[in-house]
Order: structure tokens, then C-alpha cells, then sequence
């Protein structure tokens, strides 16, 4: 993630995850939840449909990432969604306009145990390079 933002614009991508403290509670879990650096230069609708657009190129493999909120699942599968375009429950829009940041909505992935971790990286390193080719 940091070697991926690093690479795209040098930007700070802060990823919200279970922290040491919490896991020592046991709380566990394999979602996490980042906003993608804005493009170099992007417009007010490019910025906007960023997060959907990863989505949508993550996704593209559909044998290892499921456009959906159902997260916890264990078949293989890393989900993907932007929950303030979710279709489950309604997510009011002055909590949505806080979950962006420099004009990009929050991208949340669930990954399961049984992942295959290489081919979800070089799927993910792939959609990142996609997603940001327009600014090299």
C-alpha cells in the first residue's frame, strides 16, 4: 500500500485497521479501509469516481475480488466495496462527505484466510498502475 501511494504522487494513504491494542483484546479482522491519493491534476469528477473505478478494476478478476459487502466470507474471495455507494443501508450524506478525503470516497477490502495473497498483490499493484496511468 505505502510502496503503491508512494509510487503514484509520493502521497500519505493512512489505512484504518485493527490496531495491536485491539488484537491483544481479540478483535481480529481482515478488513481495511483507505482513501486512494486524488490524481495529480484531476478534475472534481475523475477525483469523485476514483474509489469506484479501483473497484471496478479489482474486481475485473472476478477468481479473486467480489464487488459486495459481505464481508466474513471464506471462499477465496476479496471483497471489495465503496461504502458510501453501498446498496446496504443508507449511509447519510454528511457521513459520506466525511469519509472522503481530497475529493475520493473510502474503499474498503475484506480479505479471507484463504486468500491467494501473491495474486491478490500483483492484481491490486496492476489496478493501482491502471488507475493512476494517466498521471505518469
Amino acid at each position: 500500500r505505502d510502496a503503491a501511494a508512494a509510487g503514484y504522487g509520493g502521497a500519505d494513504m493512512p489505512l484504518a485497521f485493527v490496531t495491536p491494542a485491539h488484537a491483544e483484546l481479540g478483535y481480529h479482522t481482515s478488513t481495511f479501509s483507505f482513501n486512494l491519493p486524488p490524481p495529480r491534476g484531476a478534475s472534481p469528477a475523475r477525483t469523485a469516481q476514483l474509489a469506484q473505478r479501483f473497484v471496478d478494476l479489482l474486481t475485473a478478476d472476478a477468481a479473486h475480488f467480489k464487488p459486495c459487502v459481505s464481508f466474513g466470507q471464506d471462499n477465496g474471495l476479496v471483497y471489495c466495496t465503496v461504502p458510501a455507494t453501498s446498496t446496504q443501508g443508507a449511509i447519510l450524506e454528511k457521513h459520506k462527505s466525511k469519509q472522503a478525503r481530497g475529493g475520493v470516497q473510502l474503499t474498503r477490502l475484506s480479505f479471507p484466510p484463504t486468500t491467494d495473497i501473491d495474486a491478490v498483490c500483483a492484481h491490486i499493484a496492476k489496478s493501482v498502475a491502471a488507475l493512476y496511468a494517466d498521471d505518469q
